[in-house]
């Protein structure tokens, strides 16, 4: 497939909503075509297990071949597409689950998720996990879908420890790629690293957006001195702390423009920004569009178009394309 330009596709928001009694939603993809129509984003993650053939995906705007095996563990706000191409073999078939661990894993951790057990919501990390290294994640992954398929007995107990083993698994893999180093070397400068490093910081910003955060607060929490902190940020991110705060505030925007009846100037206030004039301003910035805009397009595509509408399943089979 010849890569699209992203500014040629039409990105939607998918916003899943579970139920109490099954917090978590399987759905399977059979269909073969030649391209992507739309990239879109979800409320929650997403593990894509390709059962059967091969996949092109795009993630943010890098096209990738996935394999029969191999899975993707995407987060929350993460653009995506994907599709089987034609191939000799037209037999295919890829497994999606959606869940929210806050709400899956809450029976196991009534006082709150521990910080490091939503590190992809903060650190950089590759997406595509191949077979041939992640083959016990993969069976993990595995005996999920089985027991939602099959409805087995204590299915949500089932589910739930083995979602929960699963990112436990991640995360030490994580932490084992991504050992900080005490001194500023040159594997410690890497900007995966680097992020590492900067995690408490950007799971505090992500926590407290909406309040006024002085940079040396955040170096304080990763035991950075200021200097280091705002070497190892613009380094890692290309950008200011008070930039990615920005960013942040408008992500958590656009998910209340969608997701509620708030006005803009409540969402505004709500984020952390002081006046509807500068909430604007910074939403034109980053996204393109005024608020109003976002919001009444989002809105039309979910009305409109029912393939795009928000799922509310309580963890049967579906089919997304």
């Amino acid at each position: 497939m010849t890569a699209k330009d992203y500014s040629s596709l039409p990105i939607t928001y998918r916003e899943y909503e579970f139920s109490r009694d099954f917090p978590v939603l399987l759905m399977q993809g059979i269909q073969i075509t030649d391209h992507v129509d739309f990239i879109h984003f979800h409320n929650c993650i997403e593990i894509a297990f390709c059962e059967k053939g091969t996949m092109t995906w795009n993630l943010e705007n890098q096209y990738r071949q996935v394999n029969e095996g191999d899975f993707l563990f995407l987060p929350p706000f993460y653009t995506h597409a994907s599709f089987f191409p034609p191939q000799a073999d037209s037999n295919v078939c890829c497994h999606y689950l959606f869940f929210n661990p806050r709400e899956v894993l809450a029976p196991f951790y009534p006082k709150g998720l521990p910080e490091e057990m939503l590190w992809f919501g903060y650190t950089d990390f590759p997406k595509i996990f191949r077979k041939a290294v992640f083959q016990e994640e993969a069976g993990l992954i595995r005996l999920i879908i089985r027991a939602i398929s099959q409805k087995e007995d204590y299915c949500l107990q089932k589910v739930s420890g083995l979602l929960e083993v699963f990112l436990i698994r991640l995360y030490r893999w994580q932490q084992e790629r991504l050992k900080d180093s005490e001194e500023y070397t040159v594997e410690a400068s890497r900007p995966e690293n680097l992020r590492a490093r900067l995690f408490p910081a950007i799971a505090y910003m992500d926590r407290e957006y909406a309040r006024e955060l002085e940079p040396a607060l955040l170096a304080q929490m990763c035991g950075l001195s200021l200097k280091q902190f705002l070497e190892y940020f613009r380094s890692s991110f290309h950008q200011t702390p008070l930039q990615y705060l920005r960013a942040v505030r408008i992500r958590k925007a656009c998910f209340y423009l969608v997701s509620t009846e708030d006005s803009i100037l409540s969402i505004a206030l709500d984020t952390g920004f002081h006046s509807h004039s500068g909430f604007n301003r910074t939403f034109r910035g980053i996204m393109g569009c005024s608020p109003q805009r976002f919001r009444n397009e989002k809105r039309g595509i979910l009305k409109s178009a029912p393939k795009y509408a928000p799922y509310k399943a309580s963890g049967q089979i579906g089919v997304e394309n």
